[in-house]
């Protein structure tokens, strides 16, 4: 059963990704969204840029129980123009999970993710975003994935205040479609970004990110911060590390990132 439901995925997230990498590739209309040397900066923190890119993630999460979870994650990304100004992008992860405690010591593949959504543009400095994230039931052991299919939509909003600065806000709903009894999920989270140029090869950010948890009527409140560095002919390479913290209490202390993506 495991098997059927992760071939199904893989067939559904592949022929998606291969039809939006596939059009219109040399479109002048792409520019406003894709990379390029000058706005390289924004990308790792802006969701309504859609550069075609690969990206891998190592992420470690440290918990107050003595657990500590890692995790790997593998993406490819592509987005084509819809018109000058409106554009479709697509993204596939692969993550590889493992967790070390006092309980478990579990490893292997976790959900796999699609990401799909249309991005496009008020102004040159004011764009918008709006999305789907489904997590697929795939992981090979139920302590690497969510038991469940998860959506979660999501809506944002960048504006370029200028050349240096970048503000947005992000709004993302989580949630099952079907009826999952313990594994059922309903929260909503905010992100509040705030990007700064601080050269031509490092930017920094600051994101404050509420979330309400409407099943258990909970709420936690996180920082995370975050810096990145960026080279190459086109500045196409990007290195990143990120830092985020509870401001309120729970049983999470930290999380670790750090992150290599190629733009091409």
């Amino acid at each position: 059963m495991m098997r059927h439901r992760f071939h199904t995925a893989w067939i559904f997230v592949t022929t998606i990704l291969v039809a939006g990498l596939h059009a219109q590739q040399h479109d002048s209309r792409r520019e406003w969204f894709e990379h390029s040397h000058d706005n390289a900066w924004r990308l790792p923190y802006d969701t309504t840029l859609l550069s075609r890119r690969v990206l891998s993630e190592l992420s470690y999460e440290s918990h107050d129980d003595d657990e500590n979870f890692w995790k790997i994650e593998n993406s490819v990304r592509g987005g084509y123009a819809l018109s000058d100004n409106l554009a479709f992008g697509v993204q596939m992860m692969v993550p590889v999970r493992w967790i070390d405690s006092s309980a478990s010591d579990e490893s292997g593949i976790g959900d796999l993710e699609l990401r799909s959504g249309f991005i496009g543009r008020f102004a040159n400095d004011l764009r918008w975003g709006a999305g789907l994230n489904a997590e697929f039931d795939t992981a090979t052991d139920s302590a690497l994935g969510g038991n469940a299919l998860i959506l979660r939509p999501t809506m944002a909003l960048r504006w370029d205040a200028n050349d240096w600065l970048n503000l947005g806000v992000n709004v993302e709903y989580t949630f099952t479609p079907m009826e999952e009894r313990d594994d059922d999920v309903s929260a909503l989270e905010l992100k509040f970004p705030v990007v700064f140029r601080l050269s031509d090869s490092w930017s920094a950010a600051a994101t404050y990110k509420p979330r309400w948890n409407f099943l258990n009527e909970s709420d936690r409140h996180r920082l995370e911060l975050g810096v990145t560095q960026v080279w190459g002919p086109e500045n196409q390479f990007a290195l990143s590390f990120r830092l985020e913290v509870p401001l309120t209490s729970e049983s999470m202390d930290y999380k670790l990132v750090a992150g290599f993506a190629w733009h091409f």
